[in-house]
């Protein structure tokens, strides 16, 4: 081994741990700052639905932090968030009124329209598209297959800029496009 690739090896270890401290004091510091924003949530004694969107939205932006940094205390988020859906006597035409326009997932981009038709962006033939509908805090999609295949979700929070829903196992995250 030449000199230098020597001493290119040797600092590269040694930056090492000063990379996994930093690491480290991140995930702590998100973790902190998420049991914070859980303590004070917990001390509203009967929070309105203005403080459960407000919470949510903070737990939102925490975990899409976290993900970027790679630290799983996206998880524990996730579980948070599903503890605290929308009242199910929520309001279905704001909801839906809200839903409509163009959103992105990690996976795909969806258009949702006011007919209750949605497609996945962009769109082209033989696209993957289908049908939606809220009912209180139920979301129903709808694929345009034979049969169709429907799923459903229970909405925990629809604003101008998120789209979140759970299932059984998992939370989806949706960001509206601009």
């Amino acid at each position: 081994m030449r000199r230098r690739e020597f001493v290119s090896t040797l600092a590269g270890a040694a930056a090492w741990p000063l990379v996994a401290r930093a690491q480290q004091s991140t995930g702590v510091r998100n973790g902190n700052t998420f049991q914070k924003a859980n303590r004070d949530y917990a001390k509203i004694a009967h929070p309105n639905e203005a403080a459960r969107s407000d919470y949510i939205s903070r737990l939102v932006r925490m975990r899409e932090q976290d993900v970027r940094l790679k630290n799983i205390e996206w998880q524990a988020i996730d579980a948070e968030i599903k503890r605290h859906p929308a009242p199910s006597d929520s309001d279905s035409t704001i909801f839906s009124s809200l839903l409509v326009g163009e959103w992105e997932s990690p996976r795909h981009d969806y258009l949702y329209r006011a007919d209750g038709t949605w497609t996945l962006l962009p769109i082209e033939t033989d696209v993957t598209h289908g049908t939606w509908r809220i009912e209180g805090n139920q979301f129903f999609l709808s694929f345009a297959t034979e049969p169709p295949q429907t799923s459903q979700y229970t909405i925990i929070l629809i604003s101008k800029r998120d789209f979140v829903m759970a299932d059984q196992t998992s939370v989806f995250y949706e960001t509206r496009l601009k």
